[in-house]
């Protein structure tokens, strides 16, 4: 089945790639949102290797806001990554022009009280069951960038609903051109993140920052 969707996170995954977005779908004005339960309809195409990584040589050339088509095969939710699908690869393909950020606002999720249900970084594995999705784009404008000393791991400090979040970045894109340019979000008062929710490591899920858009 054909599909179209806003490519909102290109990360980095074991050596490979994760890329997911929202789903669309093309009218005479442009592209229009699809939704699920009153919200955006999230996707994550997988395979079936490597946890459903994607190889990085697939989506080298895929830009966050991108419009991409996939043929998916098959839905295949999986406990709290309920926007899983597998996918042909050789049909994945840009479609259309860039979403404009203008429309960003329309696929946030500004209501919910804390990200995939706590505080903290991480979900443990013991309360996992209790969450039913792993993908979400919020806008934040207080934010700090820095890269932790022990490991170099670029990360965030940022503030959404009055709760204070330390997460990593995985946008690979972003973090090649912020290290590069250190002043790129000097002037910048707002940043839109996806927040993806990572596979089990050591009994914790964690939080990560997939996608970086400004």
């Amino acid at each position: 089945m054909k599909t179209l969707f806003v490519c909102l996170a290109n990360s980095k995954k074991y050596g490979e790639r994760c890329i997911a977005g929202v789903e669309v779908k093309k009218t005479k004005s442009g592209y229009e949102l699809i939704e699920k339960d009153g919200k955006p309809k999230w996707l994550r195409p997988v395979t079936e290797y490597q946890r459903g990584a994607i190889s990085k040589n697939l989506v080298k050339n895929i830009n966050l806001l991108d419009i991409l088509e996939i043929n998916v095969k098959e839905y295949c939710p999986k406990s709290y990554q309920s926007e899983n699908a597998y996918f042909e690869e050789s049909s994945l393909r840009k479609v259309g022009q860039k979403l404009s950020n203008d429309n960003l606002d329309k696929l946030i999720d500004m209501n919910q009280r804390n990200i995939f249900g706590n505080r903290g970084k991480a979900v443990s594995e013991d309360v996992i069951d209790k969450v039913d999705h792993s993908l979400t784009l919020i806008k934040v404008s207080d934010f700090e960038i820095y890269k932790r000393e022990s490991d170099s791991q670029l990360r965030m400090k940022f503030e959404f609903n009055n709760v204070h979040y330390d997460l990593p970045i995985t946008d690979l894109n972003f973090i090649e051109v912020y290290t590069e340019d250190g002043n790129l979000l000097r002037n910048v008062e707002s940043l839109y993140l996806t927040i993806s929710l990572a596979v089990n490591h050591n009994g914790w899920h964690s939080k990560l920052i997939a996608g970086v858009l400004c």
